[in-house]
């Protein structure tokens, strides 16, 4: 009885086995390197046919694409100063705020002005009496009546009297707190009746016309920089908008120590910028006119070479692409495309010569294994899962970009796993191409 139970489980795991291994070959008939044609299961004599890939696509097209020197630099104000105490006493007057426009010579705090109003009254008096003696002493000296001694010394203390008075009259000045040109009052450092001293800050105020940023560019790229030369900058607190800058003038030394020259830019804060904004500073330094242009992200990274997919009929089709200048967000194609291609721009991960796509929105035709086509909406195959190209599971339609949320394309995660050094490091420079950092390649 027990031999008869055991071949009875021994057929029955065959069975299973079989069936198993059936599945497997039909779950593997959608590789586009397989026996079958991209796009057709293979395999199986049962099995779903594949959906097209959803991607979406767009023209090359001819445009102007500058190439940029990018560097950092700290916003500052070109006129930034403390106004500082230049006389001993109490605050007894504040006129104005942080936040505040304040006009050349305008009046913004007082200091108790009563012990210098009382030496400038002294003085006064002083000078008056010295300007009687010296009347008399001219007088006496016309006459003959006095020796040139006595005009003399008259006239000294006449002179010494009006120095006192002016001096005095200075010291009076002094706790009238004043703006020195038109700025924007930044910090007010006292409080009412507060006992200040010679030398403690009042009050910072700032022109933010115009405001500047120095950089620091390495001395192999200053052939490149001129006075006069444009520029814009980017900052966190305003991001997607450019503000334009000019090259204003460019340090005649270079630092030693670093290999350094500072470049000093005006920038044109639209009102909106403020001096310590820490900005991305991108000089131009050349332009090239009616060239063809794709954006970064159409780059396939699972590549050591420069490779791109156009849509080609109803398939996907590789192609070798030479760069030129890049900017921002932009490649130049010096050749390996033709005005008018449509280049796909998300969804090119994963893809292989001959894949069919779809574009995303429109009805894209589905190959059944007997040649008869299935329209099926793009939309839908994407959210079936049918389309989802090979790679590391964050859906299909994944752009071209520095991949995201740890992942990254198949063919590029089988070439690392089998690259040698000199290879890996040409995968690294690959990458570093597509904005990724040391960091994040080193976690990859």
């Amino acid at each position: 009885m027990k031999p008869t139970i055991t071949l009875i489980l021994s057929c029955l795991i065959l069975t299973l086995a079989a069936c198993g291994g059936s599945a497997d070959e039909n779950a593997g008939g959608n590789d586009s390197r397989g026996g079958g044609p991209p796009g057709m299961t293979g395999g199986g004599t049962g099995g779903r046919p594949s959906a097209a890939v959803p991607v979406q696509v767009q023209p090359v097209t001819r445009r102007s694409i500058s190439q940029y020197l990018e560097t950092n630099g700290t916003l500052e104000a070109e006129n930034e100063v403390d106004i500082v105490a230049r006389t001993s006493g109490p605050v007894t007057e504040i006129l104005t705020e942080e936040g505040r426009m304040v006009k050349a010579g305008q009046l913004m705090a007082r200091i108790d002005e009563r012990e210098a109003a009382n030496q400038v009254a002294i003085a006064t008096v002083a000078r008056d009496e010295a300007q009687l003696a010296f009347d008399r002493a001219k007088s006496s000296w016309d006459d003959g009546l006095v020796s040139r001694e006595a005009y003399d010394t008259a006239l000294s203390q006449l002179n010494s009297a009006t120095a006192q008075l002016e001096s005095d009259e200075i010291q009076l000045a002094y706790t009238q707190i004043r703006a020195p040109f038109d700025a924007l009052v930044v910090t007010r450092d006292i409080r009412q009746a507060q006992y200040v001293t010679p030398g403690d800050t009042l009050f910072r105020i700032s022109d933010f016309t115009p405001l500047l940023c120095r950089v620091e560019v390495p001395e192999k790229d200053l052939p490149r920089i001129s006075v006069g030369q444009t520029a814009h900058l980017r900052v966190e607190a305003y991001p997607g908008e450019r503000f334009a800058a000019e090259v204003a003038r460019i340090r005649p030394t270079v630092d030693a120590a670093t290999g350094t020259s500072t470049v000093t830019l005006e920038v044109d804060g639209r009102g909106r910028l403020r001096p310590g904004m820490f900005a991305s500073v991108f000089l131009r330094t050349e332009t090239r006119h009616d060239v063809l242009v794709v954006p970064r992200e159409a780059l396939v990274l699972d590549s050591l070479g420069d490779t791109v997919f156009i849509k080609n009929g109803e398939t996907a089709e590789r192609r070798e692409v030479a760069l030129g200048i890049r900017d921002e967000d932009s490649i130049e194609i010096g050749s390996g495309l033709d005005e008018g291609d449509l280049l796909i721009v998300v969804g090119q991960d994963g893809l292989a010569d001959g894949t069919p796509v779809s574009v995303l929105g429109e009805a894209a035709p589905e190959r059944a294994a007997d040649g008869s086509t299935e329209t099926v909406s793009a939309g839908e195959a994407q959210v079936e899962g049918r389309a989802a190209p090979a790679g590391d599971g964050a859906g299909p339609g994944r752009g071209g970009g520095p991949p995201t949320g740890g992942g990254i394309p198949p063919r590029m995660a089988e070439r690392i796993k089998n690259a040698s050094p000199e290879q890996l490091e040409q995968i690294k420079q690959r990458m570093k191409q597509f904005g990724l950092s040391d960091e994040r390649i080193d976690e990859i």
